[in-house]
C-alpha cells in the first residue's frame, strides 16, 4: 500500500512538471523575437557610362503591380488594362529590357 502511494506522488509531480515545461516553452516561443525577413537586394557595379537613371517604356496602359530583385535583375510585374500580366527583367547596370515574359492563364 505504500509503493501505491508512493506511485500515486511521484506521477503527479511528473504531470505537473510536464505541463509546467510546456507552458514555458509555449510562452518562450510567442514572446521570441521573429527574424524579420531579409529584403531582396539587387547590386550591380556602377561603370564608367552606366546610366544613373533610365526610361523603361511600358505597354500602353500598363500598371505596375510589383518590383522584386532576382539574379542582379529588376524584375517588373506589370498589368495590362484588359487584365493580362507579364514579367519584364530589366539590367540595373544599363536600365535595358532583357526579357519580357507574357504570363496565360492556363485552359
Amino acid at each position: 500500500m505504500r509503493w501505491l502511494k508512493a506511485a500515486v506522488v511521484i506521477m503527479g509531480i511528473m504531470i505537473v512538471a510536464m505541463l509546467v515545461t510546456i507552458v514555458v516553452t509555449i510562452f518562450r516561443r510567442m514572446m521570441a523575437s521573429k527574424p524579420a525577413e531579409a529584403p531582396v537586394a539587387v547590386s550591380a557595379p556602377l561603370t564608367p557610362g552606366a546610366p544613373l537613371a533610365a526610361d523603361v517604356t511600358l505597354p500602353a496602359g500598363a500598371v505596375v503591380k510589383d518590383v522584386t530583385g532576382a539574379e542582379g535583375r529588376l524584375v517588373l510585374h506589370l498589368v495590362a488594362p484588359d487584365g493580362r500580366e507579364s514579367l519584364m527583367l530589366l539590367d540595373p547596370a544599363t536600365g535595358k529590357v532583357t526579357l519580357t515574359i507574357a504570363l496565360h492563364p492556363a485552359p
